[in-house]
């Protein structure tokens, strides 16, 4: 057996991980060294200097050796994705091509268009980036207009309109590892971006309203961590998003007919609707903490908890109408006294995921109408 490392070993197996590190495993009649690790990586047209190589040699035999020569990135190859995403910038743009629409309220008794804005998940580089996030985020928008006109055109007064915000809104920059080598937009630029997309959504819709109340979640992806770890209940960018949102809207005098009911430490929040209790909670509350074999039976399972604690939790545990996020995928079931709803995602959704799973949700936007006499009815999903 030639003692040449560059001619055909009688076996010989090689790899390369998604990270570039490059191993190669071979029998040879004598121990590799250093100097053939590099020769093998300069062969290969890469800089020996670049990596962190290790070499690994086992006789088994006469003149038999096994061995391992690996070689890993000094330097990571996956970089930062960096796209200059200017979110004012690209509504800008897109609001040249509309018009204003007239805002006329139909007759009849009062009732309340719902519609919830969640999972945008801003930040995400993958399936055309934050710019066709906005783009998109813009669309549903448009579409909530239609509808609104739509449904007053049928009858529904639609006098209000409450804006449920469930959380992830933004990607978050350290909630798994490696995470910001999949973005396009660091913290402070999903943050803003945020921003820009909910004074669109609400410069849009409010004026079309007599009374608005916006009802604040946070999600997973919006907590501020260490070390993968939560810092403290209440410091989220979800929420934080929404309160800048307010302080902006705060001071505009043709806005002072917007509530706002945000969650600080509270994973649920809930604002009464004629009566009825609407709740909403991002849903990663019971993702893991709560039993059930299915997203609906953990949703019920927490919903049980919340009613066992009604003294404490209120009119959480009391819901007529219980809006749940995080999952992306829709769902609905009637439990009786409660009617639980679980939305689509408005982020562009994960091909990891998808891949794995075999499992992807479209897109979409949660609407409906509340009335006095119907907790929930005329729903849309605005796709």
């Amino acid at each position: 057996m030639s003692d040449d490392l560059s001619s055909p070993p009688s076996r010989e197996t090689s790899e390369e991980s998604s990270d570039g590190t490059k191993t190669v495993t071979a029998i040879r009649n004598r121990p590799v060294t250093l100097g053939d690790a590099r020769a093998w990586i300069s062969a290969s047209g890469d800089n020996p200097d670049d990596y962190t190589i290790s070499v690994r040699s086992i006789a088994y035999g006469l003149d038999m050796f096994s061995n391992r020569m690996s070689a890993t990135p000094r330097f990571a190859k996956n970089k930062r994705v960096t796209v200059d995403v200017d979110a004012v910038s690209i509504l800008s743009k897109l609001r040249k091509h509309s018009g204003k629409r007239p805002v006329t309220l139909a007759g009849g008794s009062e009732s309340t268009f719902v519609l919830s804005i969640n999972d945008i998940q801003l930040g995400q580089s993958y399936n055309g980036g934050s710019a066709a996030t906005i783009a998109a985020f813009y669309g549903f928008i448009a579409k909530a207009v239609l509808r609104i006109e739509e449904l007053r055109r049928v009858g529904r007064k639609l006098d209000r309109l409450v804006v449920v915000c469930g959380g992830d809104l933004v990607e978050g920059c350290v909630i798994y590892g490696n995470q910001s080598f999949s973005l396009d937009l660091n913290r402070k630029q999903q943050v803003e971006g945020v921003v820009a997309i909910l004074l669109h959504a609400i410069d849009t819709l409010a004026p079309l309203f007599e009374a608005v109340t916006v009802l604040a979640c946070k999600g997973n992806h919006g907590e501020h961590r260490i070390a993968g770890k939560p810092v403290d209940l209440s410091d989220n960018d979800d929420t934080h998003c929404v309160e800048m949102a307010k302080l902006a809207l705060i001071r505009d005098p043709k806005m002072q007919h917007i509530g706002w009911i945000i969650a600080e430490e509270e994973s649920a929040v809930w604002a009464d609707v004629y009566g009825w209790t609407l709740v909403t909670t991002h849903g990663d509350i019971y993702s893991k903490g709560v039993s059930g074999p299915t997203t609906e039976r953990k949703a019920h399972a927490w919903a049980k908890n919340m009613a066992a604690a009604v003294r404490r939790f209120g009119r959480i545990g009391q819901a007529d109408v219980l809006i749940t996020h995080h999952f992306h995928h829709d769902e609905m079931a009637d439990w009786g006294d409660t009617l639980w709803r679980q939305t689509s995602s408005q982020d562009r959704g994960s091909p990891g995921f998808s891949q794995a799973t075999g499992s992807y949700s479209i897109p979409g936007m949660l609407t409906g109408v509340m009335t006095p006499e119907c907790r929930w009815q005329d729903e849309a999903v605005l796709r």
